[in-house]
């Protein structure tokens, strides 16, 4: 049996500020989504108009856990795993965790309904659509976690049923009659 714990999550957590202008870096701009978290920057993002500062971006590397304060509510919140540095918006929270900490794991715990209820009740601003949880807030924020080990089998566990869902939304819908007339092929 294994002995979950409370922690906060400032313990193993700590916000990373490097701004870069990506043109200067050559880093592939990044946006932050809460249907599909961290993706490459498309004209749907484009919003280049709005940027004052072309230096205002932040240089994101691999296993670095990014949130937009604003909409972490509705599940903004991801963990870049890639090979390569990004750059993403300065307005992101940036934040480094411990080694000791799955990153498969922390993704999941972090997007629990019962966790953005916990951003919901800890989200501070005047007015409701511009609340916000930014770092500070953020790292006294508390959850469960189980020992390294369990940590990575649980983890391993819904990155094997997200994987399977994602394949699973690919595949073309093919119902209708078979071939040889004995029913649907879905």
């Amino acid at each position: 049996m294994c002995s979950w714990e409370q922690r906060k999550l400032g313990d193993f957590t700590n916000q990373i500020n490097t701004f870069v202008n990506p043109e200067d870096a050559k880093l592939p701009l990044w946006s932050l989504t809460a249907e599909a978290g961290l993706i490459e920057k498309s004209d749907r993002y484009e919003r280049d108009f709005l940027v004052k500062k072309k230096d205002q971006f932040k240089r994101i590397g691999t296993n670095t856990l990014v949130y937009n304060p604003m909409n972490i509510t509705i599940g903004s919140i991801d963990i870049y795993t890639g090979l390569y540095p990004i750059a993403v918006s300065g307005y992101y929270v940036s934040i480094v965790y411990d080694k000791n900490i799955d990153t498969d794991f922390l993704k999941e715990a972090l997007l629990l309904p019962s966790s953005l209820k916990m951003y919901k009740n800890y989200a501070t601003g005047s007015l409701i659509e511009r609340q916000r949880v930014q770092y500070p807030t953020f790292s006294k924020l508390q959850l469960l976690f189980p020992n390294l080990d369990e940590q990575k089998a649980i983890g391993q566990l819904f990155k094997s049923l997200n994987l399977n869902i994602t394949l699973h939304q690919q595949e073309p819908f093919l119902c209708g009659n078979s071939v040889n007339g004995g029913g649907k092929l879905c």
